[in-house]
């Protein structure tokens, strides 16, 4: 099966995942009023997908390694399939919550197979530009996703806007089914031997999981105080405690832990998951805030609002198709670049929230959102080649599932914080709490790239970097 045939059929299903993610949050108003939902339950309804999808991706990862990518990749596509169907017919926020966590466990598994099917057949220069297809796509369907989730909003009748919103991205779905069926690779005859033993630590990644709930549940639930706040506290150390046992008692078994320890003990690993991690999360969780704000403003419709930010979708796109090139140029500094302008985007608009009406400050947002896609499209094809460079053969899936895995519990507690954080007053958003929600993001941007500096991660040659060298 040629590499060609594999790019598309990952590119497929990373265009539905991403479309998917892109409209759930113009369906959440529509959401919150028909299954009179919580704060708290948009909240999970927001981050529940993020939280399940770094579930599945280390042992799907793992698996993908052993027995080939299509199986993996077919089973992620009707899991997620099958969430969605779920989703679209719910009749409770409990039960379209755990819908969502259903997709989000399929999602985990797609991508596990699709950053695997890249690092596998491709290198060097070959490997970003394909990284760079891929970061495109998301543009893609980050802006498609959002004027197609709008003009459902607008046209279709409260309480059904919601489902039908829900159900767009299925036929992508489908799609990438049948493309994947022939794209990828099939199973690795060679690796049959050890398939018996394939090590998936799926304590570790529950223990890893519930140290983010409890992380997360003081931001969802703020009324957490005295013993119950207390307790959750404790049971975050404890889990830490258990986790950090159990990952050395696995590791003392000839296992291959969580932490893989190659990869944790690489620098450079560390240093580009941690910048990625808090890149992704916290532009996730600006993306949902400002949405979220905008669409609780009279007079302006869902439309109006994916139109205007439209532009930054377009940015993404090209700035990614042309990240190779600015990488090639300057090297690791491309990332630098593309996180100094997303910290500074985000801090003009922090301090924009409450001193202007919500008029100029949607258009200084729109005129911002050019800007940090154009950010978002020169960090991510980079930020992810450098990091997986650091992985060695046999670590490719482990390593990109690892990678993928920490974004998306970062994006679980930074939206989940940020949501709640913009809808403290009773369900109602206001510029004071719009400002507070995006300083949490400029925050993480600016610890990102502070890890984006390491020298590790850098490099001391001329560019190409060296890591990346075919």
């Amino acid at each position: 099966m040629s590499s060609r045939a594999a790019l598309w059929a990952c590119l497929a299903a990373g265009f539905a995942t991403l479309f998917d993610a892109t409209v759930i949050t113009y369906a959440a108003p529509d959401v919150a009023a028909s299954l009179d939902a919580s704060t708290a339950g948009v909240q999970w309804l927001l981050a529940s997908f993020s939280l399940t999808f770094g579930l599945g991706l280390i042992p799907s990862g793992r698996l993908g390694d052993v027995y080939g990518r299509r199986r993996l990749f077919v089973l992620g596509l009707a899991v997620f399939l099958v969430g969605g169907l779920v989703a679209v017919t719910a009749p409770s926020i409990g039960l379209l919550v755990a819908a969502r966590f259903v997709q989000g466990l399929g999602a985990g598994v797609i991508s596990a197979q699709v950053l695997g099917t890249v690092q596998d057949l491709f290198t060097g220069s070959a490997r970003l530009r394909a990284l760079g297809a891929y970061t495109a796509t998301g543009a893609f369907a980050g802006l498609l996703g959002p004027v197609a989730a709008a003009l459902v909003s607008d046209a279709a009748p409260p309480g059904g806007a919601w489902r039908i919103v829900l159900l767009m991205p299925l036929p992508f779905v489908i799609a990438a089914l049948a493309l994947g069926a022939r794209g990828l690779p099939g199973p690795i005859r060679e690796a049959r031997p050890e398939r018996r033993r394939v090590a998936l630590d799926l304590p570790g990644i529950a223990l890893l999981c519930a140290i983010v709930v409890a992380a997360t549940l003081p931001v969802v639930e703020p009324g957490l105080s005295g013993v119950a706040g207390m307790g959750v506290a404790a049971a975050a150390g404890v889990l830490t405690l258990a986790l950090i046992g159990w990952e050395r008692h696995y590791a003392r078994r000839g296992r291959l832990p969580l932490f893989a320890p190659a990869l944790v003990r690489s620098s450079g690993f560390v240093a580009g998951n941690v910048s990625a991690l808090l890149w992704f999360g916290s532009g996730m969780a600006f993306a949902s805030a400002v949405t979220l704000y905008f669409l609780q403003q009279p007079g302006l419709t869902p439309i109006a609002i994916a139109l205007l930010f439209a532009p930054g979708a377009v940015a993404r796109l090209v700035a990614s198709l042309l990240s190779q090139r600015v990488f090639a140029r300057i090297g690791a500094t491309a990332v630098a670049l593309g996180l100094t302008i997303q910290l500074l985007l985000l801090a003009t608009i922090a301090v924009s929230a409450p001193l202007v009406d919500d008029g100029p400050l949607l258009v200084i947002a729109a005129a911002a959102q050019i800007g940090l896609g154009f950010a978002g499209g020169l960090v991510e094809p980079p930020i992810r080649a450098l990091t997986l460079s650091f992985a060695s053969t046999r670590l490719h899936g482990v390593a990109a599932s690892f990678l993928q895995l920490t974004q998306r519990l970062a994006a679980t507690f930074l939206v989940a914080l940020t949501t709640g954080i913009l809808l403290t007053a009773g369900g109602q958003a206001t510029a004071g709490s719009l400002q507070a929600a995006v300083a949490v993001c400029a925050l993480a941007s600016a610890l990102s790239l502070a890890a984006a500096l390491h020298p590790a991660l850098r490099g001391d040659a001329t560019p190409p970097h060296p890591a990346l060298a075919p």
